[in-house]
């Protein structure tokens, strides 16, 4: 299959001819990195396509926000009423939602492929946020909201992957980085406008964004590493002219794809490849990181951030507080969009994750410990987690499910890890009370810092740097790491028979 996918690769180059594929398959990959030239071209294409991608984000920032209106719902009260035990299952359906939805998700990207997925996710959201606004019957309330998490967590799955199969890796962090911004951005514009409006007209505004969003999505070109997994070799050609512009030489980079690729079209096929050890220790990686990231307690400490502030006996007003957590998320992700590029993914999330697990122990400690006069600290050791939050943790565990996983099992991969996620943030959150009644805050947040500091330590000694690294150049370094491993145990095993 792949001596025909060549063939037919040669058979794209025109002139060039076959000749010309066998001489330049001697050269070096980092050769032909060297002889590609980005051009401005080029590098806007691809930053006007990735943000319609990063920008359709919103439906997550808003779908997680929004359980901040129901108080208002329930204050003013149309035809049905809803209680707490509905507002309850309304804020936790979306983890339930979101496990089943993760388990499809990697078979209908396989199926669409990632810009029909978004676009099918696009189409319905702008209806299901105008019926949540002005329906009359709860039944239709609860409808909706299942449908707006179905499509945020499909979207979800594999928006970071999209990305980086779109941009080349000189700007591929910078984009990547992007929706995390605007969903930190989502949940603030919801936030502010609870405040002002009716359950109605906050409601409402949330559909504005996704009409126009579906029609830019129109002119995305399908990802090239999908294409290739499905051997439609002059497809993935249109594509790459499509993002790097019609002057552009893209014979190299086909030529890349074509090596590293390979053709896989069924779930069943990627699951197979998860056997491989190369396939499996990165998706492990990415799993161990975004599950700690998790338990760590992160959607809690903003879920539940009223909560905490008050039984912390914080003075100020806990919704203020709330606000002021928001407002420093959003200004410490707005740095972390062009430091990640420069820095890079793997110091980032180590020193965040460092910073993010001392504060937490110093609040805990100051909490169980009941110093007098410290009422302060837990609002100042919050703002410090949220800030160092994200800088790193908000926004580069995803980016690394789109870098770090290889291209044979990116869908299924990426599933498993939504999965494990959704699993992991539904029961954080649903058992957070009981922690708080058992623990306290102070014992709660020390447990929130130990996952902190086990998530630091996988980092350190085995996240690589993935920044201006290609996909391809990630999927060889975990191969070389295997092969590697080979080599350690022949050497071993000579030395073993020479004794």
């Amino acid at each position: 299959m792949c001596k025909r996918m060549s063939e037919r690769v040669g058979s794209v180059y025109g002139s060039k001819g076959t000749g010309s594929y066998h001489h330049r398959s001697t050269m070096t990959e980092s050769q032909e990195k060297d002889e590609e030239f980005v051009s401005s071209g080029s590098v806007i294409r691809q930053v006007l396509f990735g943000l319609v991608v990063a920008f359709s984000t919103l439906m997550t920032g808003f779908t997680s926000a929004w359980p901040v209106v129901l108080p208002k719902l329930q204050e003013n009260p149309r035809s049905f009423n809803v209680t707490d035990q509905d507002v309850a299952w309304l804020v936790s359906v979306q983890g339930i939602v979101g496990m089943f939805t993760s388990l499809l998700s990697g078979h209908m990207v396989e199926y669409f492929g990632p810009k029909r997925l978004l676009l099918i996710n696009l189409f319905p959201t702008f209806g299901l946020w105008l019926l949540m606004a002005f329906t009359s019957f709860l039944s239709i309330l609860y409808l909706c909201r299942i449908g707006l998490c179905i499509s945020t967590y499909l979207f979800k799955s594999f928006f970071q992957a999209y990305i980086a199969e779109l941009c080349q890796p000189k700007i591929r962090g910078a984009i990547a980085a992007l929706p995390e911004l605007i969903i930190s951005v989502g949940v603030l514009i919801i936030y502010v406008l609870a405040n002002f409006f009716s359950y109605e007209v906050v409601t409402a505004m949330c559909a504005v964004p996704f009409l126009p969003l579906f029609f830019l999505a129109i002119f995305i070109p399908e990802s090239p590493y999908w294409l290739m997994r499905r051997n439609r070799i002059d497809d993935v050609k249109a594509s790459l002219q499509r993002l790097r512009g019609k002057s552009d030489d893209v014979n190299n980079e086909l030529r890349r794809l074509t090596r590293t690729s390979k053709v896989q079209v069924s779930a069943w096929s990627q699951v197979h490849e998860l056997r491989k050890r190369e396939n499996i220790l990165p998706v492990l990686l990415v799993l161990s990181i975004l599950s700690l990231r998790e338990i760590s307690g992160q959607t809690a400490l903003f879920s539940y951030s009223v909560y905490m502030f008050r039984q912390a006996g914080v003075e100020l007003d806990a919704f203020l507080c709330t606000v002021l957590l928001g407002c420093v998320r959003v200004v410490t992700t707005i740095i972390a969009v062009p430091a990640l590029d420069k820095a890079g993914r793997r110091p980032f999330l180590i020193g965040s994750t460092v910073v993010c697990g001392t504060s937490q122990l110093i609040i805990g400690f100051t909490l169980l410990m009941e110093m007098p006069g410290a009422s302060w600290v837990p609002l100042a050791g919050l703002l410090i987690y949220v800030a160092a939050f994200g800088l790193g943790q908000a926004g580069i565990p995803w980016i690394l499910m789109g870098e770090l996983l290889p291209t044979p099992v990116r869908s299924v991969g990426s599933s498993v890890i939504t999965f494990s996620y959704c699993l992991l943030m539904f029961i954080v959150n649903y058992v957070f009370f009981w922690l708080l009644e058992n623990l306290r805050l102070g014992g709660t947040l020390c447990l929130f810092a130990f996952a902190n500091v086990i998530l630091a330590i996988i980092s350190f000694f085995w996240l690589p740097e993935t920044k201006e690294r290609s996909l391809e150049d990630l999927e060889v370094a975990f191969a070389k790491r295997k092969r590697l491993d080979q080599d350690d145990q022949e050497s071993n095993q000579e030395v073993t028979a020479e004794l």
